[in-house]
């Protein structure tokens, strides 16, 4: 037998005292992903006892002021010192302790769910004790990569007060897409990382659908995840107001960016590359996404955050500053800067406008001075410590 060293294990006992003179004033519990799966499972199990204690003394429900419960699975382990990851999924015991703590909440207004990978005949009843318990309460829903294989969740659209929606793309179809139609939902996320398993997109009549019912309602795509080399999930005819990119393989395409225009023109309000890349740029203007940019910033009325981390020359950034009417916020990495002006001329420029784009886009510093102008606020190229920073994501 393979002696593992000292193991960290729980103290029921001092879990008890900790509940009885703390739990009442619990506002937020977050349960991070943790190897030990005894001390998750005796956590759970506790609180639940000590929940059913308190309902049969003259106490009554404990947590009157717990408003949000996250639970957030190590479904990625590495096993006896093996290097290669070993992806699982909750079940078992586990799973049963979720579901009966899950019961026990009362009246959440905050709830997550991530990578539990479930087997789909798991999953369906997942969160149905939380429907019955806060479905007039619940405003923010994260339910992230619950399952193994698709499984749409129509208990989503039953939350009667519901504000913001955060779901892998796995778990919505059809009937998902119509029922959020008919909600008070103002936020979707459709989130993906790489644990996101393959899925069908959503029909673009159907989004065409939803959009006439809820006018108001905007979705946000978002793919994180370092190591993860995958596409989005684009959703056609989706009302997106937000694509964020977090992740260092991601590759801005000239016929990606081409779709987008295309498609979210209209409501893209924010358009973000996160993190530095590990990837090799084009460098000649005709495979770069100089154009692609530019047309896209043209197209897009509402666009307010840019932030850019691909090979760019100096006369793009000016010329997408002096298109985009409404930028507040412009972010680009200053070594991906290229010093030039490789734009032919334009019909629809001025003499005038060609010049001051080939003198201004002749240093850094000229252009940062005049980016600055245009924008009426200081403006000045991110270092890459600078640039990894940046955080657009809301979850």
């Amino acid at each position: 037998m393979l002696y593992s060293g000292w193991q960290y294990h729980i103290s029921s006992y001092k879990v008890r005292l900790v509940l009885i003179n703390i739990g009442h004033y619990w506002k937020r519990l977050v349960i991070q992903p943790m190897n030990s799966f005894f001390n998750l499972y005796e956590f759970m199990c506790v609180l639940a006892l000590w929940i059913d204690m308190c309902k049969d003394s003259d106490v009554g429900y404990p947590l009157k002021r717990l408003r949000s419960f996250c639970f957030r699975f190590a479904c990625c382990q590495y096993v006896g010192g093996c290097q290669r990851e070993n992806i699982i999924g909750t079940g078992g015991q586990i799973l049963k302790a979720l579901l009966d703590l899950l019961e026990r909440l009362q009246d959440l207004e905050e709830l997550e769910l991530t990578h539990l990978l479930l087997d789909s005949h798991e999953a369906i009843d997942l969160l149905d004790h939380t429907l019955n318990n806060s479905a007039k309460t619940m405003r923010t829903l994260r339910v992230i990569d619950c399952t193994k294989a698709p499984l749409p969740f129509l208990h989503v659209g039953l939350f009667f007060n519901l504000q913001m929606l955060v779901i892998s793309p796995s778990h919505i179809d059809e009937d998902v897409v119509n029922l959020l139609g008919f909600t008070k939902i103002k936020t979707v996320v459709l989130y993906q990382d790489e644990y996101t398993c393959y899925c069908r997109r959503v029909s673009s009549r159907v989004w065409l659908d939803m959009r006439s019912n809820a006018p108001d309602l905007k979705v946000e795509l978002v793919l994180t995840g370092a190591a993860t080399k995958l596409e989005l999930l684009w959703q056609e005819r989706a009302p997106v107001s937000r694509i964020l990119y977090n992740t260092k393989y991601s590759l801005m395409k000239n016929e990606t960016v081409l779709f987008i225009s295309e498609q979210y023109s209209k409501t893209l309000e924010v358009y973000s590359y996160q993190m530095l890349p590990r990837v090799c740029f084009p460098k000649p203007f005709v495979e770069r996404s100089d154009a692609s940019l530019v047309l896209l910033a043209r197209n897009a009325p509402l666009l307010h955050t840019l932030v850019i981390r691909e090979r760019i020359s100096t006369a793009t950034l000016l010329i997408i500053s002096s298109t985009v009417k409404n930028l507040k916020y412009f972010c680009v990495r200053r070594n991906a800067v290229i010093l030039r002006c490789d734009w032919p001329p334009n019909p629809m420029w001025t003499p005038n406008f060609y010049n001051w784009l080939k003198e201004s886009s002749k240093s850094y510093e000229i252009t940062e001075r005049e980016i600055s102008k245009i924008m009426g606020k200081s403006w000045k190229m991110l270092s890459d410590k600078e640039f990894k920073c940046i955080n657009l994501l809301k979850t």
